[in-house]
């Protein structure tokens, strides 16, 4: 069974293709294709307040390209969530209503707590090896940065703050915002330490990446202030002809090592696990389980 996901973030939008496959130990997601756009919402929703119409213009241009790419792939269901940005922009209605009517795309805006709950269908307790520990899921975006508290495998609490990649690097996230992140976080550390962390996003993929000596799926502390510390001092161009990232990538990596860096220290956490999963492939978690769901009754 195929099922498509559209993660329309405020960095980039991205369209992943996943079959599944029932297994006697339970159903298997494999990546079939995954197609990724730096639309970069958020770049003018989180300075002007509403996206302009050739940011619109370029935003269904590539629903329109997805459509053509979902008939060619032919999934069986699909399901497209927009974040950060979409949830602030002012003329946010219009436009998904425009992309409805233009592709027959239908869009949902999720809040920051439904992000967290999808991106915590990706069952990450899979990927942590050892069960009895604590863990903190990171998941940081463009506009925002979703934090789950795992404990035994079940969700004990989740929160969103509006602090992402894009948000920090232009001098956008308030400092109250910072405050209540710090305020939630402490008052979880001494009940659930020793902790572990679960990193998502393209930024922790490509520290872990490129950045990591020991290339396993496991990085310290120590290893994403390292990378912190030697991209910081670059320019944007060193950093995109040095390391050979992207230029959507090499702007945000920073901002987004610092974010890792504060939720890790003030939690005391010295291991990241990095699982390589998203909204997007908690987006088909859900669809499937939903179908499961419904062939039940």
């Amino acid at each position: 069974m195929k099922l498509a996901a559209i993660d329309i973030g405020s960095n980039a939008v991205r369209l992943l293709f996943i079959n599944v496959y029932e297994t006697p130990d339970g159903p298997s997601y494999v990546k079939d294709a995954m197609y990724r756009v730096p639309l970069r919402l958020g770049e003018e929703v989180f300075k002007k307040g509403k996206l302009s119409k050739k940011k619109i213009k370029d935003f269904v241009n590539t629903m329109q390209a997805f459509k053509k790419l979902m008939k060619v792939h032919d999934p069986v269901a699909y399901m497209a969530c927009a974040t950060s940005a979409m949830r602030e922009a002012e003329n946010a209605k219009e436009v998904i209503e425009k992309i409805k009517k233009k592709t027959g795309i239908k869009i949902t805006v999720i809040s920051g707590q439904e992000e967290a709950d999808i991106l915590f269908s990706n069952h990450v307790e899979q990927f942590q090896p050892d069960p009895d520990l604590n863990y903190m899921y990171i998941d940081v975006g463009g506009g925002s940065t979703e934090l789950i508290l795992i404990s035994k495998g079940e969700k004990k609490d989740r929160r969103s703050f509006n602090i992402g990649t894009l948000r920090l690097r232009d001098g956008k996230v308030a400092d109250k915002e910072w405050l209540d992140m710090e305020y939630w976080l402490m008052s979880l550390r001494d009940q659930y330490a020793p902790m572990k962390a679960v990193g998502t996003g393209g930024n922790i993929n490509t520290i872990q990446k490129y950045f990591n000596k020991s290339k396993g799926a496991e990085l310290t502390r120590q290893a994403v202030q390292d990378t912190y510390d030697l991209l910081t001092p670059l320019t944007l161009e060193e950093r995109i002809l040095r390391y050979s990232l992207k230029p959507d990538r090499a702007d945000v990596i920073v901002p987004a090592a610092e974010i890792f860096l504060k939720v890790m220290t003030i939690m005391d956490i010295q291991k990241i696990i990095i699982p390589k999963v998203g909204l997007a492939d908690g987006m088909v978690h859900q669809m499937f389980e939903q179908i499961l769901e419904d062939l039940a009754e």
